[in-house]
């Protein structure tokens, strides 16, 4: 699993590169979607580095269990809703509701995570709960007013974001339902789908306002 954690790590600073060279430039509410765009790649590539050298991983009985990816959604989550918002109208209040709603939900799936037993199913349940309130926010007071490319941005990084519980589930960060699939390996590439390459969407999204 160490490679793949080094490719994703190396490839999350490659996007992070990718994501402020696509913000050069820009002005007004542009600038700040890049600057605020550039920091899950940053944050996950950081993480990535960490679970490689084994400083955020478990080793349990199904597998390699790399806790890290949780650690940087508390951080990952909270600013790419806050580019949702950005785009979306949403006012500074509900931006900040959406953010505290992303990080709540992912430190309950990292409790999920690190858990066993029944605990683990009792931080899921919490988990799922915060993850529907997110998604509330997400498609209500977050995007007040969305124009066409709010609304195909909003769908994109929604319908990734659910793919998150089918490999959490599958693999050993989970239930290891699935345990000989590369759920490591779907993941990375779901979090270069995620992170960088929702940067790069947002940044185009608003130069083209």
């Amino acid at each position: 699993m160490t490679p793949t954690l080094w490719v994703g790590a190396a490839a999350m600073a490659v996007g992070a590169l990718a994501v402020g060279l696509a913000g050069r430039g820009a002005t007004g509410r542009a600038r700040t979607v890049a600057a605020v765009a550039v920091g899950p790649p940053v944050s996950a590539g950081t993480w990535y580095v960490a679970m490689a050298l084994g400083q955020a991983t478990l080793t349990r009985p199904a597998g390699v269990v790399a806790w890290g990816r949780y650690a940087d959604g508390v951080v990952t989550i909270p600013l790419l809703v806050v580019v949702l918002g950005l785009l979306g109208g949403a006012s500074r209040r509900a931006t900040l509701l959406g953010a505290a709603v992303g990080a709540y939900t992912m430190a309950t799936t990292l409790a999920a995570t690190v858990s066993v037993g029944s605990a683990k199913v009792v931080w899921l349940a919490v988990s799922v709960g915060g993850f529907c309130a997110l998604l509330a926010v997400v498609f209500g007071p977050l995007t007040p007013d969305p124009d066409g490319a709010t609304r195909r941005l909003r769908a994109y990084v929604v319908v990734l974001w659910l793919v998150y519980p089918t490999l959490w589930l599958l693999g050993p960060d989970g239930f290891a339902l699935a345990s000989g699939l590369p759920t490591g390996v779907a993941a990375v590439v779901l979090d270069l789908l995620v992170k960088p390459g929702t940067g790069l969407l947002a940044v185009r999204a608003a130069r083209e306002r």
